[in-house]
């Protein structure tokens, strides 16, 4: 190759025209130029690479081009993958391909240049190639891209989350200037429990230039903590245009993890091998995390998560329980357990949890848990049936369920819903979520799961069967006291829609209660009963006897009432004691009530009370 010095050394610039022109008289060439860069973006200080490509074509070919870049003054050219022919200040850089034969059909050029640490705005590059195009000079403008910027301002931070656990109580965040320009950064502390002085960040203000990072320390006060779980959230703000704010998550653990509470199981329907149970809890309002493990049998001691040690699904307790469901991030408070055998009882506990994480990689689990057994339910019958249309007529239902016999549903709607269906069965007492303590009933409950979404202006009327057990007592103005309910209500509660009922029908024994679309979730439980007065007197029920031998109708539970109607209500001791009994009871009379062994001890501890009061009031 011969370069342009060697060029002006033996020929004229004008004979060299000439020759080129001589050489190319009749030619016809055509040449592409573009030029890009190695990042969308730069910061000041540095270094960009950037690409020429030229491609070439024509017959005959030229056998000399040269090649003019112009770069941004403030700039330093470093290096090049093709050796340079001349620089012309104040910032041009030539190249120059020559073969007799003809130059290439593509020639790449290669450059690097650092960028000055004093860097801002735009950076632009101008170039051009000459040739010689029959007899004539030719230019064309290198295209593609023209310039390169600072990115827009950006703020970073390692890590996101901080676990300090139950021991450590310092840590180290990195912040990071990943725009172009500098800005100023500032710290503030947020705490779930309102508890202010506990979290701190040691420097809490700052600079950072573009592209620097900085260190910075969040210490941990544990004496201004009590028990349990601690979260809270540190916000670092740059102020940039627009502002940026960036957050890191810290968790502390006292002693142990805040426990879940009101942990229940509930049966949902299924086909065989596709039983389903829905599992709810209320989760510490210092959330950390949440799992849960899953037995057909007894819980073992072993049963217990170790600290320490993380479990994923799948992975098993050294007892056999089962992960079935973990969370740290979402904050769920239900979960359906799918794939089920419809004839088995399965049992959950459930704990809070830490991950663990920088600087306390341990995960920790609460010393407190709670337990909750239930079995899947059948499906009865599937609506439409067959030919039928699911809206805007009344569904019946024609499964084996005898108690459901007259059981029914009108969903009325004018939208469209495609494959529409519901589901409808019967679920066992046992299984329903809690019931209301101050009620007597929930003897039947019937449960609809559809697949849609009604709207607020969309109705369901649902005909409620009435039966014997249903009733307080079997007085026909007992049917007229009877309340419905509905779950889930607000809180995942039993909520009363007995002010939604549009016919009471003694004669055929049914109810029949409009719902508004919107009420229905997808998993709708509906059950009857008959709401007690609160505090003492003969209306009372007896709480905790109720639960334990399961019906209010129980001859044990009828010894008890007589008692207190009798004896305890006589005298001002037993007065207090049955506004003791009626405050505590209905707590513990839901503790107990899905506890088969729990209610046999209870049971056990009632019989001698219940031989001394049928003794007292025979």
């Amino acid at each position: 190759m011969l370069n342009l010095r060697t060029i002006r050394k033996y020929i004229k610039p004008a004979a060299f025209i000439i020759a080129l022109t001589a050489t190319l008289l009749n030619a016809t060439v055509t040449v592409t130029a573009t030029r890009s860069f190695s990042s969308a973006t730069y910061l000041p200080g540095q270094t960009i690479d950037v690409t020429l490509e030229i491609g070439i074509s024509g017959t005959p070919m030229p056998t000399g081009i040269i090649i003019n870049e112009t770069i941004p003054e403030n700039c330093q050219f470093i290096s090049s993958n093709l050796p340079l022919n001349k620089f012309t200040p104040p910032s041009t850089y030539t190249w120059l391909e020559f073969s007799a034969t003809g130059v290439p059909s593509s020639i790449v050029i290669n450059y690097t240049l650092q960028v000055p640490n004093d860097a801002s705005g735009t950076l632009n590059f101008a170039g051009e190639v000459l040739y010689l195009d029959e007899g004539e000079m030719q230019t064309v403008a290198i295209g593609g891209d023209a310039g390169i910027s600072m990115p827009d301002a950006s703020f970073g931070l390692i890590p996101d989350s901080l676990h300090f656990g139950t021991n450590e109580n310092s840590a180290t965040v990195t912040l990071q200037n990943l725009g172009g320009t500098s800005f100023v950064w500032t710290s503030s502390v947020e705490t779930d429990n309102n508890i202010s002085g506990w979290i701190m960040v040691n420097p809490n203000n700052g600079s950072l230039d573009a592209g620097q990072s900085t260190q910075v320390q969040v210490l941990i006060n544990r004496s201004l903590l009590g028990t349990g779980s601690h979260t809270g959230t540190v916000y670092f703000t740059a102020y940039t245009t627009p502002q940026i704010v960036a957050s890191v998550r810290v968790s502390v653990i006292v002693g142990s993890v805040s426990p879940v509470t009101d942990f229940t199981a509930s049966s949902l329907m299924g086909f065989p091998g596709d039983g389903r149970i829905l599992l709810n809890w209320t989760n510490p309002s210092n959330f950390t995390g949440t799992i849960i493990f899953r037995k057909t049998g007894d819980f073992d001691w072993d049963d217990i998560p170790s600290n320490g040690t993380s479990y994923a699904i799948g992975g098993r307790l050294p007892g056999g329980a089962e992960c079935i469901f973990k969370d740290t991030e979402d904050r769920l408070t239900s979960f359906i357990d799918s794939g089920l055998d419809l004839s088995t009882v399965y049992n959950y506990r459930i704990f809070s949890f830490d991950p663990g994480g920088n600087p306390s990689y341990i995960p920790l689990y609460s010393s407190r848990y709670s337990d909750a057994s239930c079995m899947p339910a059948m499906v009865g019958d599937t609506w439409p049936h067959s030919g039928d249309e699911l809206f805007n007529q009344w569904q019946y239902f024609a499964g084996t369920e005898l108690l459901m016999q007259q059981f029914a549903a009108l969903f009325t709607s004018d939208d469209e819903f495609e494959n529409a269906e519901v589901n409808v069965g019967y679920i066992n007492q046992q299984y329903i979520p809690p019931r209301l303590t101050n009620v007597i009933g929930f003897k039947n409950t019937y449960l609809l799961s559809s697949n849609f979404t009604l709207s607020q202006d969309d109705t369901v009327e649902i005909k409620i069967p009435v039966h014997i057990n249903d009733l307080s007592s079997t007085r026909p103005e007992d049917f007229f006291k009877l309340c419905v309910y509905h779950w889930p209500g607000a809180d995942n509660s039993w909520e009363d829609v007995t002010g939604q009922i549009t016919e009471r029908n003694l004669e055929n024994a049914y109810i029949i209660v409009r719902m508004n679309g919107n009420q229905l979730k997808g998993n709708d439980y509906f059950s009857i009963g008959t709401p007690q007065p609160a505090g003492g007197g003969s209306t009372g029920g007896c709480f905790i006897a109720t639960a334990a031998f399961g019906t209010p109708f129980a001859k044990e539970v009828e010894v008890l009432r007589k008692f207190r109607d009798t004896r305890l209500v006589k005298t001002r001791f037993g007065r207090a004691f049955v506004r003791f009994y009626y405050r505590h009871s209905p707590a513990i009379a839901d503790f107990i009530r899905n506890k088969p062994k729990t209610k046999a001890f209870v049971r056990l501890m009632l019989k001698p009370v219940v031989y001394f009061a049928g003794k007292l009031v025979a």
